[in-house]
């Protein structure tokens, strides 16, 4: 059985990446969301990731993807990491991420956490003007 997924962010994010991921792959088994709202600070974001944690089950293998490093929901991620050995925590969630993890079958955690890392890198490019050809059509150059 592949790891569980639970995207964490500030506001919303970790929401609408899974909505939008959905709205591609449609629905993602495995996948859960946590979003710290204003209100919520470390502790109510903490709790809200422990409930999720207890229903997923607490020796199940699990990577927690955050939207930034050193930001609230990656402390609170980091902190479920040391109290579950079966938790990696990843960092730069962003929707690439989310549809790889709904079509890849690895079943390694530490495997898949690397896997999302890589999927998460590759997703980030800077977008160039296409080339004009001689015959005035553009283009990407093979």
């Amino acid at each position: 059985m592949k790891p569980k997924l639970i995207l964490i962010s500030h506001g919303h994010y970790a929401q609408q990446v899974q909505k939008s991921a959905e709205m591609i792959m449609g629905a993602i088994d495995g996948l859960y969301t946590v979003s710290m709202l204003e209100t919520d600070g470390l502790e109510g974001t903490t709790k809200k990731l422990e409930s999720v944690l207890e229903e997923i089950g607490a020796e199940t293998p699990m990577v927690i993807v955050a939207d930034m490093m050193a930001g609230t929901p990656c402390n609170v991620a980091v902190h479920a990491m040391f109290r579950h050995e079966n938790v990696r925590v990843v960092t730069g969630l962003n929707l690439p991420m989310a549809i790889e993890y709904s079509v890849s079958d690895e079943e390694d955690l530490d495997a898949m956490a690397e896997f999302l890392r890589e999927v998460g890198v590759e997703a980030v490019k800077t977008v160039e003007k296409p080339q004009t050809a001689e015959d005035g059509e553009e283009g990407y150059e093979d």
